[in-house]
């Protein structure tokens, strides 16, 4: 048995109503929709504008490190003020860092941990296992995040 289209007993009022209706609908997504590109917008300039502030202050480091080279090289045939200027450098690269929130990681008479240290040797040692003997090469990390491990000789 198949059905009849049927007539809606929808009068010309309900019908003005549901366009009107649907009309407003239509606005509220249009409306939506420019917001939500507006925002997008915004977000990805604040984005870039953050990345190029810090950008900025790690570079602005950079050039007082710089400025430390240069005046090392000026003096590269005085070994005495060389290596000062080499330590004057260091220093500065030291606390360019810890303005940023960097960290030497600990590794001496501590305990092992694979996700902080790399094991490159092991020795035995009188020390209990897993303790960290030597440091080969210096590890950090940023804000607790790890940036680079720490290349360690642990007691076996």
């Amino acid at each position: 048995m198949t059905k009849k289209h049927e007539k809606t007993n929808d009068t010309p009022d309900k019908e003005a109503s549901h366009a009107s209706e649907m009309d407003l609908l239509k606005d509220q997504f249009f409306r939506l929709q420019a917001e939500y590109a507006n925002f997008k917008r915004r977000t990805d300039e604040e984005r870039s504008q953050v990345y190029e502030m810090g950008a900025r202050d790690v570079l602005s480091g950079v050039v007082k490190v710089l400025d430390d080279f240069e005046l090392a090289l000026r003096n590269a045939n005085d070994l005495e003020s060389f290596k000062k200027g080499m330590e004057m450098i260091y220093a500065n690269i030291i606390s360019t860092g810890e303005e940023f929130g960097l960290e030497r990681i600990k590794t001496a008479g501590e305990q092992f941990d694979p996700t902080r240290h790399e094991a490159l040797l092991t020795e035995e040692s009188d020390k209990k296992p897993q303790t960290i003997l030597e440091e080969l090469q210096s590890g950090y990390e940023v804000k607790g995040k790890v940036i680079r491990t720490a290349k360690v000789k642990v007691a076996r």
